[in-house]
């Protein structure tokens, strides 16, 4: 039996079986837009027609140009006379690096402390415990307000704060794995033969448990998406002159029923990208399912 058919018997997804399969075309489908999304995101510059920030106050809220607004104008202008495409791709550009950076941080995070309470045990393994307790006891909005009204608004913080995000699943997870690795006779050989823990973490169960960390990689990413995206609407996020897709939306509410295309826009890309990411993330978790049981 391999390792990922050992560790992945102990994850709550592959306890149950799953009779629903989520048909091809929408896996091709959420695909090709994240490719879209990825390739507007890094292309921004080439593809909008104006700097995010340039102001005409003349083209104050003028529909897109397939609505009959000012051509070169796709989705219309916002209240400053701003071109909503182009601050469309700038701020998905925004929000998925602060996304994935998020998730990043919080993915290494919790793989760094599932490994020590694994490793350690006794007093770590139980400080681990009651540090997911008191993060499952608090909602983290709550959290997250209270610290960026305590100390301030910065990218760093934001960031930071995000990357606190969702840590306790990847904790739990890697405990987990890494206690069912250490059972495995290639682990206990290993250690055996004298390498040091770092080494045999770090090369060889960390490769054989990083599917599964992938897997909650993709799970976690839309909840980053949409919390970045609300504390951006509610103005604790980004902050101009900088833009994202949340403070696109928190700009736009105001205008839904004369300009609702300030919103919708922005609104509809947060709706695609996190449904998108949930698509693949659970056909990535359906093939490693699948890869293992066999």
């Amino acid at each position: 039996m391999s390792n990922q058919a050992v560790v992945s018997s102990i994850t709550p997804t592959a306890k149950a079986p799953r009779n629903f399969r989520i048909p091809s075309v929408l896996i091709s489908s959420a695909m090709g837009f994240l490719l879209i999304a990825a390739l507007c995101a890094v292309f921004a510059n080439v593809l909008a027609p104006y700097g995010y920030n340039d102001q005409n106050l003349l083209y104050r809220l003028k529909p897109p140009s397939f609505l009959g607004g000012p051509q070169g104008h796709y989705l219309g202008t916002d209240e400053l006379g701003r071109d909503v495409f182009s601050r469309l791709v700038f701020s998905l550009r925004f929000s998925l690096i602060i996304a994935i950076a998020g998730t990043l941080i919080g993915a290494g995070f919790g793989t760094l402390l599932g490994f020590l309470a694994a490793h350690f045990r006794g007093v770590c393994d139980e400080a681990l415990s009651a540090l997911i307790d008191f993060q499952a006891a608090i909602p983290f909005m709550i959290f997250a307000l209270a610290a960026l009204a305590f100390f301030g608004n910065s990218i760093l913080l934001f960031v930071t704060l995000l990357g606190l995000y969702g840590w306790e699943v990847y904790a739990r997870l890697v405990r987990g794995l890494v206690l069912s690795a250490k059972e495995l006779g290639y682990v206990e050989a290993l250690r055996n033969l004298g390498f040091h823990p770092v080494r045999i973490y770090g090369m060889h169960v960390l490769p054989n448990i990083a599917g599964s960390l992938l897997v909650q990689i993709t799970l976690n990413l839309p909840g980053i998406i949409i919390l970045e995206s609300g504390l951006s609407f509610l103005g604790l996020g980004i902050q101009p002159p900088l833009t994202s897709l949340g403070l696109m939306i928190g700009n736009g509410r105001e205008f839904m029923t004369t300009a609702w295309w300030t919103a919708v826009a922005p609104g509809l890309v947060i709706f695609l990208t996190a449904l998108s990411v949930t698509l693949v993330g659970d056909w990535l978790r359906d093939r490693l399912d699948a890869s293992t049981s066999t």
